[in-house]
């Protein structure tokens, strides 16, 4: 099958294992990142310096991504390159090129994800017999603006016959939200990924602390992680909490900021790093009060590392509580510190869940054969 695969480079960690995946089946798997100046650091995108020219490049004239060639075939990999990063003639330029790229090949499948913008959501409907749109959030995450999005869904809604959603929780908030006809919803889900073995030191062994990273957003419930650690404290004094992401707290932090057991890693974290940090800790925690799904989770699980999160969204879906992970209710700092002591003071369950995670990435719901297979089925209806 000849695929078309348009997407943002803040899903490059879970496109990447997938589009693999395809390739190694055979597909003939053609790939287009929309490059702006805001999306250059983000994820496994993690460029220096944009080509300061309009137009579509391979990717491996970065050579940030030219790395890549040791994951995966990078040859059908291409940037759709917009070093303006705002709306004008260029931009309107660049998507008409864009489009004819697409025009003058005979894809099978144009799989596009998320939201694309105003004119090329006109410009899709030439493909529409062919075309797949993946949603990530059914809904905004809070703090999100959402009337661009709004706007765009409302209109794709019009043509769209196949919604691609990554769990079952969103498809009722999708489909009343912006009236879509709940038979061209369908579902799959995320792999865990397994890009971040590249990176960081292969042989950490684990460390007594346990992790929050991601984009710092107030719907991450870090507030209620601080209070339970306050909890968790008075039993395991030795035991640390990193709290690793950028972005402005929705909260005072400063009666946290002094407290040795808490530590603050305010910036983009490389994925060196990153992958350092999950390696090293006892566990991840998600303390989110709202969610679709998350890339923290299966990032944790891509390096064996166990997750504590809440009851929201598409979480409970992709982590088997008490078999890869804890599921406890959202904005309950009790709950949630007692889930803490309970891995804390266990180390045969947090073992167990470790042996757990590495048998479904092998053969069960983090893996990207298997989630592949899903998406041809899609992809054939």
């Amino acid at each position: 099958m000849k695929i078309l695969y348009y997407s943002k480079p803040c899903f490059g960690d879970c496109d990447f294992p997938l589009l693999k995946a395809m390739m190694e089946q055979g597909h003939d798997v053609k790939v287009i990142y929309n490059l702006t100046p805001y999306s250059l650091r983000t994820t496994i995108f993690n460029i220096s310096k944009q080509i300061p020219k309009s137009g579509i490049f391979k990717a491996t004239e970065y050579p940030e991504l030219k790395a890549f060639e040791d994951y995966m075939p990078m040859d059908n990999v291409y940037i759709s390159n917009e070093p303006t990063g705002r709306f004008g003639l260029k931009s309107l330029w660049l998507e008409f090129k864009t489009f004819q790229f697409i025009r003058k090949q005979e894809f099978d499948i144009i799989h596009y994800v998320e939201d694309p913008s105003p004119l090329f959501s006109l410009l899709l409907w030439f493909f529409r017999k062919k075309l797949v749109v993946t949603i990530h959030d059914g809904r905004p995450h809070t703090g999100d603006d959402n009337r661009k999005s709004q706007f765009v869904r409302r209109r794709l809604k019009s043509y769209v016959k196949r919604f691609l959603l990554l769990n079952k929780k969103e498809n009722k908030l999708f489909e009343k939200g912006y009236g879509v006809n709940p038979e061209y919803i369908y579902n799959s889900h995320l792999g865990y990924y397994d890009m971040l073995h590249m990176y960081g030191n292969k042989t950490l062994q684990k460390q007594n602390y346990i992790l929050f990273f991601g984009r710092i957003s107030p719907y991450k419930g870090i507030e209620y992680l601080l209070k339970a650690m306050l909890i968790v404290h008075e039993v395991f004094p030795e035991t640390r909490v990193i709290i690793a992401g950028k972005g402005k707290y929705n909260f005072d932090i400063e009666p946290y900021e002094h407290l040795d057991y808490i530590e603050f890693i305010n910036k983009f974290i490389e994925l060196d790093e990153l992958a350092d940090l999950i390696r090293g800790a006892q566990f991840t925690v998600c303390p989110y009060t709202e969610a679709t799904q998350s890339g923290v989770v299966y990032s944790s699980f891509a390096l064996n590392t166990p997750v504590i999160a809440t009851r929201v969204g598409g979480l409970p879906e992709m982590i088997d509580d008490g078999d890869t992970g804890i599921i406890v209710p959202p904005c309950d700092e009790q709950s949630l510190a007692e889930a803490i002591m309970d891995l804390l003071g266990n180390s045969a369950k947090l073992s167990n869940l470790t042996n757990n995670i590495r048998v479904s990435a092998d053969s069960g719901k983090g893996s990207w054969s298997v989630i592949a297979d899903e998406y041809l089925d899609i992809y054939k209806k």
